[in-house]
C-alpha cells in the first residue's frame, strides 16, 4: 500500500510539472517586442491607432505565412515575435537548412505581396472599395517592402545569408567557415543599412518634418545585426526517433484520430518524453490501422501539403485505399 500510495504521489507530481512546463512553452511561443509596444503608444498618440491595429494585423498574416511554410516543409515553430516593423522570426539556422529556410523566409512578404495586388485588384472591378481597402494594401505593400531589406533579422537579411551561405559552400569545403563568411557580410550590409536609415532621419530633422519612425528602424535594425548570435533557432526540425529514450524506458501515449485528419494535427499529439501511436479509425468507427512514431517522418516526407489526410498518406504507403 505504501509503495502504491509514493508511486501515485510521483504520478501526480510529474502531472503538474508537465501541466506547469507546457504552460511555459505556451508563453514562449508568443512574444512582444518592447519597440512594437512603443510604437502603439506612439500611433495612439497621433491619433491612427486604426492604422496600428492594421499593422497587427497584416503582421500577424505575415507570420502564418512562415508558420505554414515551416509546417510544409516539416519544421515546427519555436518562438513567434511580433516586431514593430512586421513579424520577425527570431532565432538563427541551427536545424534548419539553408535551402528550406530561404523558402520559409519568402513566405512572409511574398504573402503580403499578394495581399496588396490583390486589393489592387479589387479597385480595378469596383473602386468604391478604395475607401474601405486602402489602408490595409498600403500596409501590406510597406510590410512586404521592409522585410524585403537586406539586413538581420528581417526576411531580407536571412535571405541574403542563406543565398550567400549557398553560394560560399560552392567554392568552400568547410560548411562553418562559409557560414562565418556570410554571417559577417550580413552584419556589416545590416550596419551600413542602419547608418543609412539614420542618416535619412537627421536628413528629415534638417527639413523640420522629421519622421520619428526612422530613429527606432534605425536602432532596430543595428541591435539586431549584432545579437541574436546565441538565441535558439525559431524553427527546428521535427524529431521522431525515440531510441535514447527507449534504452531507459519511455511512457506509451496512444492516441484515436480519423482516417480525415490531415497530417499537420498530428504534430499537437507528438510531445517530449512520450512515445506516440495514434489508432486510425474510419468513419464506422473501424480501427484501420496503427501508425508508430517512428514511421511518422515517413508518412510527412510523402505529404505534398500539410493538409494531406492520414488516409491518403496511408494509400501512398500501402497502396490500400480506405
Amino acid at each position: 500500500m505504501r509503495v502504491r500510495k509514493e508511486t501515485k504521489r510521483q504520478n501526480s507530481c510529474r502531472f503538474f510539472q508537465r501541466k506547469k512546463s507546457e504552460k511555459r512553452e505556451k508563453r514562449a511561443l508568443f512574444r512582444i517586442h518592447p519597440l512594437f509596444l512603443l510604437v502603439g503608444v506612439w500611433y495612439c498618440f497621433k491619433g491612427e491607432l486604426f492604422l496600428f491595429l492594421m499593422s497587427c494585423l497584416v503582421a500577424v498574416q505575415h507570420e502564418c505565412a512562415h508558420a505554414f511554410a515551416a509546417a510544409k516543409l516539416g519544421y515546427k515553430l519555436n518562438k513567434i515575435v511580433l516586431m514593430p516593423f512586421g513579424a520577425v522570426i527570431d532565432g538563427d539556422l541551427r536545424g534548419v537548412s539553408f535551402k528550406d529556410e530561404l523558402v520559409i523566409a519568402l513566405y512572409g512578404p511574398l504573402c503580403n505581396l499578394f495581399t496588396a495586388a490583390f486589393f489592387a485588384a479589387i479597385w480595378w472591378f469596383t473602386p468604391d472599395t478604395y475607401a474601405f481597402t486602402d489602408t490595409a494594401c498600403y500596409t501590406s505593400l510597406a510590410i512586404a517592402i521592409v522585410n524585403f531589406l537586406p539586413a538581420y533579422p528581417l526576411d531580407g537579411g536571412r535571405i541574403l545569408r542563406c543565398a550567400l551561405t549557398r553560394r560560399l559552400l560552392n567554392r568552400h569545403a568547410d560548411a562553418a567557415k562559409a557560414q562565418r563568411i556570410a554571417a559577417r557580410i550580413t552584419t556589416l550590409v545590416s550596419i551600413v543599412l542602419a547608418a543609412a536609415v539614420l542618416l535619412l532621419f537627421f536628413g528629415t530633422l534638417l527639413r523640420r518634418e522629421p519622421n520619428l519612425s526612422l530613429l527606432p528602424f534605425s536602432l532596430f535594425i543595428f541591435v539586431g545585426a549584432l545579437g541574436n548570435k546565441n538565441a535558439p533557432a525559431a524553427y527546428e526540425k521535427i524529431d521522431f526517433s525515440c531510441k535514447d529514450a527507449l534504452k531507459n524506458g519511455v511512457e506509451l501515449r496512444r492516441v484515436a484520430v480519423s482516417v480525415h485528419c490531415p497530417i499537420k494535427d498530428v504534430l499537437r499529439y507528438v510531445t517530449p518524453g512520450y512515445y506516440l501511436v495514434l489508432e486510425v479509425y474510419d468513419d464506422d468507427e473501424r480501427k484501420r490501422f496503427e501508425l508508430p512514431q517512428n514511421e511518422l517522418s515517413q508518412y510527412f516526407q510523402r505529404a505534398q501539403s500539410p493538409y494531406d489526410t492520414l488516409a491518403t498518406l496511408y494509400a501512398r504507403e500501402t497502396g490500400d485505399f480506405l
